[in-house]
């Protein structure tokens, strides 16, 4: 069975998303086997945990550039080093390119974190070993340019790195968000009047989702394989 195929982890027994959005950009979901998960008896083994676009709004608590970007980013790494499979949590480390308090890495980094499950000394160390997401996720130096993320897979120790410019998409968050944020401004002071609010929302939310249809080449992604950056 393709990874991208339903399994049983789209059944009915999954409670639904009851919460009541206005608007959410849509994604292809993420599909990931958690070896934890399935000892316990949450899942079936083999079965994947179903990660989603809107699973990851709801843990930030937004809809935003960077969210999209960071979920995209690790949908487009994951494809890449498991091109047969389904991923696997504990047997992904990541390197975010940068500090924490660069623009935006910090929540970027929380997305990939709830997807992959992997951690910095924060995240469960597992049941003697089994199971561990600790150490799993750092940031540091990675050779692209924007916001650049390693994927390297323990196992076969294959990586891949994925480039986001977040500029490409009208948003800079190294000049303060650009246009759309000053408009943010004025909606979160109530300075804006309905006809303002609602194109904002409608530039807001389109630029989301041409984030998450994006392909891997050729718009604000980038996909190579870490050997291939490391020339």
């Amino acid at each position: 069975m393709s990874k991208h195929d339903s399994t049983a982890a789209d059944s009915p027994a999954q409670t639904p998303d009851e919460t009541p959005w206005q608007r959410l950009a849509s994604a292809d979901p993420i599909r990931i086997r958690d070896p934890l998960a399935e000892v316990l008896g949450m899942v079936p083994d083999g079965d994947p945990l179903v990660v989603t676009f809107a699973d990851v709004a709801k843990a930030a608590g937004h809809a935003c550039p960077a969210v999209a970007g960071a979920y995209r980013s690790t949908q487009l790494a994951l494809d890449r080093l498991y091109p047969d499979d389904y991923p696997v949590r504990s047997n992904v480390v990541v390197t975010v390119g940068g500090a924490p308090s660069d623009p935006g890495l910090g929540p970027m980094a929380n997305v990939i974190r709830h997807i992959t499950g992997a951690a910095d000394e924060t995240g469960f160390a597992g049941f003697a070993g089994f199971g561990g997401r600790d150490d799993l996720l750092s940031f540091g130096t990675v050779e692209a340019p924007g916001r650049a993320f390693r994927f390297e897979r323990t196992d076969t120790g294959a990586a891949v790195v994925v480039s986001f410019a977040p500029s490409a998409t009208g948003v800079d968050p190294d000049d303060g968000g650009g246009a759309p944020m000053q408009a943010l401004g004025k909606i979160v002071s109530g300075d804006a009047d309905a006809e303002e609010t609602a194109a904002f929302r409608e530039q807001w939310h389109g630029r989301v989702q041409r984030i998450l249809d994006a392909p891997a080449d050729g718009g604000p992604f980038t996909v190579e394989l870490a050997s291939e950056t490391d020339e």
